[in-house]
């Protein structure tokens, strides 16, 4: 019998990036210094910078990282069907969790790229990136019994999957994709990078003239 997957949500995973992470944690502390309250999201406790644009990070020490999410997503977006389109970074934020920090369940709107980068991971139990399905798709299968009537670890019946951050990785996913930071057990500081991607198409420039 042949089986078929229908309707596959993409998740990508770039392993040792190459970026020089060390101006970048020294640039992330000091924003952290010239602005300490940061911004409240879907952060719990920890701090987050305000927005950087794109043009901005051409002139300081995001620029190397700029670039690698934008390869990075020209190849995620050719491989998703893209054709004749351009991207562009939305806007790229910090994140600094420490002890007992998490990130609520939410999603990214009004963009079709997200991701994050991870520039500094403690040595262990820093907290885990955690996708979720969709409420209905998982639940409605769920309605007909529990785990002793079937597996809720097979990569068919997953409600839920965990992604271990590890430095210098970065991960690409759909921006409507549910997904939640849980706490972190360490002292010592969690860096990531979290970022939104627009796609515009070249072949309707004229109707979706926007860059």
């Amino acid at each position: 019998m042949n089986t078929q997957l229908l309707f596959p949500t993409p998740l990508w995973t770039q392993k040792e990036c190459g970026v020089d992470r060390q101006p970048i944690i020294d640039f992330v502390h000091y924003v952290q210094k010239e602005d300490p309250d940061g911004r409240r999201a879907s952060n719990a406790g920890g701090w987050q910078s305000w927005d950087f644009v794109d043009h901005v990070m051409l002139d300081n020490p995001l620029k190397p990282l700029r670039d690698k999410i934008l390869e990075c997503a020209y190849y995620a977006a050719d491989q998703w069907g893209f054709q004749q389109y351009s991207l562009k970074i939305l806007n790229l934020w910090i994140n600094v969790n420490k002890k007992g920090h998490f990130n609520h369940m939410h999603t990214h709107a009004g963009s079709i790229l997200s991701g994050v980068y991870y520039l500094k991971i403690p040595s262990c139990c820093c907290g885990n990136i955690t996708f979720h399905q969709d409420f209905n798709q998982g639940m409605m299968k769920e309605s007909w019994g529990c785990a002793a009537n079937f597996s809720r670890y097979e990569d068919m019946n997953e409600i839920e999957h965990d992604e271990y951050p590890a430095e210098d990785t970065m991960l690409l996913f759909p921006s409507w994709l549910p997904h939640s930071v849980s706490a972190s057990s360490s002292g010592d500081e969690r860096i990531s990078i979290s970022f939104n991607i627009a796609a515009f198409s070249d072949h309707y420039h004229e109707v979706y003239p926007s860059r």
